[in-house]
């Protein structure tokens, strides 16, 4: 046995400090080898809990087809600290508006021969605004309209028996003007031009003209807005729709009237293009049928709408309404699997390693809400944890970390539980998939 030395000693420290380090080097990209539950740092493996109805997860992945719009590869973990009784929540997955106006999209010819209006009340604030056209190639943008040139006739009746075209009848009609340069001082700077209609111009069909030439190609948008109508046509549809779905259920009702309708709609992508859907009544609920083929995006940025106008009548009156609802497309890239690897540190969990199934290299997030128990056997929040990083379906490991400081801080004990466990597509700006009790963390 050789002679125990100061030097003998030195090298021996050397080594541990070395081994020290090599083992803090690896806690930053490898999982410690699982070990017995004495000791200070341990994995144990574990099974997320059973989806609930309630859940959203589907294991049926398929490969995106737009390009991502985030490829950044680097790994990035963040920790919120809780506090408080936990209160459960759920991610929004339908959305409602309602509308009080319509909209034409019109060319300068048509303004030039007339539009029909239909108002069901009198005081509507009549918008013309001219927009930009790109099917050339080059970008050309309209020609404001002077609202002086603006004339607006009750069709089929001459107001107060006067010449229909005489400036008498329109004015008669009309309340006040506003010129672009107004609208554009009170902020709507897109050159429009609009009209304040008279309480002579009560319920029924007009006949809006334009005297002033304009380009025939020329885009127009005429806005009409009843403010206060009790006429709301509302809409109600899903926050998030899958790529290729080929129908869309929406949910329409136009208040103080029990009148059947025939709804038109259109998809409008991110991108400015759009396409007519067919509307075809199932039960209490409209599908907008989608063209075989046809994606509902165009590009990962940004967020497709279905745009709907209702036309009717309701106690003789025009009732015209146009309501929109915006969306997310995406395609479910990705999947958790049920088997994770959880690490813990002096009895408590300290990360929880997922595996997914990846169906191309993306970049992929996961969140999720951790709680411990009080005395009361109350479950009471702890932090919010979110994780992100590059993953392929050859590497698509993911590391969701807590901070052992604050569940000890918190006093809290076990069960220990991660909920509200999320996982978005980042490269879509899309959420895949959502469990809200999702994992009881048991040593």
């Amino acid at each position: 046995m050789q002679p125990f030395t100061l030097r003998t000693l030195s090298k021996a420290v050397s080594l541990v400090i070395l081994a020290g380090l090599l083992g803090a080097c690896q806690d930053e990209s490898t999982t410690p080898e699982p070990q017995k539950e004495a000791s200070p740092m341990y994995a144990k493996g574990l099974t997320l809990s059973a989806p609930t109805d309630s859940d959203l997860v589907d294991t049926n992945i398929a490969a995106p087809t737009l390009a991502p719009i985030n490829t950044s590869t680097d790994y990035v973990s963040f920790i919120t600290p809780l506090y408080g009784e936990y209160q459960a929540s759920q991610p929004v997955l339908e959305q409602a508006s309602q509308s009080d106006e319509y909209w034409l999209n019109v060319t300068g010819a048509e303004l030039n021969a007339g539009v029909q209006l239909n108002l069901s009340q009198a005081g509507s604030l009549v918008r013309i605004a001219p927009r930009g056209d790109v099917s050339t190639g080059a970008l050309m943008h309209a020609d404001a309209v002077a609202p002086e040139r603006v004339q607006i006739q009750r069709i089929g009746q001459t107001p107060q028996g006067k010449n229909a075209s005489s400036p008498q009848a329109t004015e008669s009609l009309v309340k006040s003007l506003v010129s672009a340069d107004a609208l554009a001082s009170a902020g709507l700077a897109d050159d429009s031009s609009a009209l304040q209609m008279s309480d002579k111009a009560t319920a029924g069909e007009y006949r809006l003209q334009v005297s002033q030439p304009l380009v025939a190609k020329a885009n127009y948008l005429v806005n009409v807005k009843e403010k206060g109508s009790p006429y709301q046509l509302s809409i109600k549809a899903p926050s998030a729709i899958a790529a290729d779905a080929q129908a869309v259920g929406v949910k329409l009702a136009l208040s103080q009237s029990d009148n059947q309708f025939a709804p038109q709609a259109k998809l409008k992508q991110a991108d400015g293009t759009e396409q007519a859907l067919a509307m075809v009544k199932q039960g209490d609920e409209w599908q907008a049928l989608v063209p075989a083929d046809l994606p509902l995006a165009s590009s990962n940025a940004g967020l497709s709408e279905i745009e709907v106008t209702v036309q009717t009548q309701v106690d003789g009156r025009p009732v015209q309404r146009t309501v929109k609802t915006a969306f997310k497309s995406y395609v479910n890239s990705a999947s958790i699997k049920p088997e994770v690897l959880t690490v813990w540190d002096k009895g408590v969990p300290n990360q929880v390693n997922f595996e997914l199934n990846v169906a191309e290299a993306g970049r992929f997030g996961l969140s999720g809400v951790l709680t411990g128990t009080n005395t009361e056997g109350q479950k009471v929040a702890i932090m919010r944890t979110q994780a992100a990083t590059w993953l392929t379906p050859e590497s698509p490991k993911l590391k969701l970390m807590f901070d052992p400081t604050l569940i000890q801080a918190s006093g809290l004990q076990p069960p220990f539980e991660l909920n509200e466990l999320e996982l978005q597509d980042q490269g879509q700006m899309a959420r895949l998939s959502f469990q809200a009790n999702a994992l009881v963390l048991s040593r």
